[in-house]
């Protein structure tokens, strides 16, 4: 098949978390299957590689083995940010930004069997072009919003898909993602629990209706992790190498990970990614005195719009709490040398920290929700099969109740924590599992 990804996002060259690398993750798949893939991005001021010129706006590279093609537009995209000056604060013009770069892609479509489309980003290409079209939607809850009689100018469309009711319009306003949901060929998300969620109005971000009038439903698909990439019997970036059957090195990475944050040691609880609202890690402040009494420490490593308050956890437990930037090499340390992998979300489409996790031995505390529901096996529920410590209600209280069961079981039971981490370790996470789902689906979608 010849295939064109569409994306904001794409590893390593411009990404602000799991959907650059999951984007990335599935091309280099879908390509080693013999597939002819082509990634769509625009040309972030960021981005700092070789470029060769391609015809018209547009400049090409290649990031590990995928063609990508850049789309070259100053005015929108030299900017020092993907979305915006800050974490959670949006461009006003993002409407305009993304809908530049949408009609560039569709102007591309008509070469391609097939177009993926990630996210509500691009989700108005498939208004613009006649070649299938797929969206798979990571994070439904950020919509591209804008003026509608702006956008059906800039868009150059029928003013009647502005009509209430029609694909663009929401609320008197344009909407990139519904037009992509309304409008696609085929709709999929990052995995089967969350496929359920978007239809259900309590966990839909309010596009539970449009959801469940869609003619094709939602295909849920489980993200993957490149196996070859993160695989610690490996990776030289640790201070020790360790496998499923031998466990034993994974104790240096843990004593370099205190020495490098200089905490205490205790029970070590790390988490990478976003410091927001959605990771559900605010939960811990009413618990957090208790918990650091009685030995919980925290590596967090990432930016987002709770660092005030994880700044102030960290100043007064200096030897128990750290926050620190997130540096993709240093992450790797975070998720060997953690006793347990801490994901409270409050909503997870997919999630890729607890695959890098389970992948690296650190069993994950995670409340069950869209991909976590999916990957993690609560130890208590099935003892054969657990892989880590779950649980449902979002609340403080919940979260500490299941922190101090993962440190009972860590310092009373080491060999259930120990197959705990042999089983996470040893279940194929890889994108290599998952890609002939994306490729028989497209394949379906292709042949009509």
């Amino acid at each position: 098949m010849k295939l064109l990804v569409a994306t904001p996002e794409f590893a390593p060259l411009a990404s602000t978390g799991g959907l650059g690398y999951a984007v990335a993750g599935l091309s280099r798949a879908l390509t080693a299957r013999g597939h002819e893939v082509t990634v769509a991005l625009p040309r972030y001021a960021s981005i700092d590689v070789p470029l060769s010129p391609a015809h018209g706006r547009w400049w090409t590279t290649e990031a590990e083995g995928v063609p990508v093609m850049l789309f070259d537009d100053g005015e929108a995209f030299g900017r020092p940010k993907l979305y915006g000056p800050s974490p959670g604060i949006a461009y006003d013009d993002n409407w305009r930004r993304f809908g530049r770069f949408s009609l560039a892609v569709a102007a591309l479509a008509g070469d391609y069997d097939l177009v993926h489309l990630n996210d509500g980003h691009v989700g108005a290409v498939a208004l613009l072009t006649t070649t299938p079209t797929v969206l798979t939607l990571h994070n439904a809850a950020y919509s591209v919003l804008g003026p509608l009689a702006e956008v059906i100018e800039l868009l150059g469309v029928d003013p009647g898909l502005g009509e209430p009711g029609a694909p663009l319009e929401w609320f008197g306003k344009a909407n990139y993602l519904k037009a992509g949901i309304v409008s696609a060929t085929q709709v999929t998300t990052v995995s089967p629990t969350h496929a359920k969620e978007l239809a259900d109005d309590a966990t839909s971000f309010g596009l539970g209706g449009i959801v469940r009038a869609l003619r094709r439903p939602i295909v849920g698909i489980l993200n993957g992790i490149s196996s070859s990439r993160w695989d610690p019997a490996t990776d030289t970036t640790l201070p020790q190498t360790y496998s499923a059957e031998d466990l034993g090195g994974r104790r240096a990475s843990r004593a370099a990970l205190l020495a490098w944050t200089g905490l205490a040691d205790g029970v070590i609880f790390g988490n990478v990614g976003r410091m927001s609202p959605q990771k559900g890690l605010h939960l811990l402040g009413p618990e957090l005195d208790a918990l650091v009494s009685e030995g919980v420490r925290l590596v967090l490593m990432g930016c987002g719009e709770i660092d005030a308050m994880v700044n102030d956890w960290a100043a007064r437990y200096p030897r128990a709490v750290v926050h620190l930037d997130f540096d993709p090499t240093c992450s790797r340390l975070v998720f060997a040398g953690s006793d347990a992998y801490l994901m409270p979300s409050a909503f997870e489409p997919s999630g890729l920290g607890q695959l890098y996790a389970m992948r690296y031995g650190a069993p994950p505390v995670a409340r069950l929700t869209g991909g976590l529901a999916d990957c993690v096996i609560d130890i208590d529920e099935d003892l054969a099969r657990g892989n880590g410590l779950a649980f449902r209600s979002f609340g403080s209280a919940t979260v500490a109740k299941t922190m101090r069961r993962a440190m009972r079981y860590r310092e009373g039971f080491p060999d259930l924590w120990a197959g705990m981490q042999r089983r996470g370790m040893s279940t194929d996470w890889s994108w290599d599992a998952r890609a002939h789902e994306y490729e028989a689906l497209f394949a379906e979608i292709i042949r009509g």
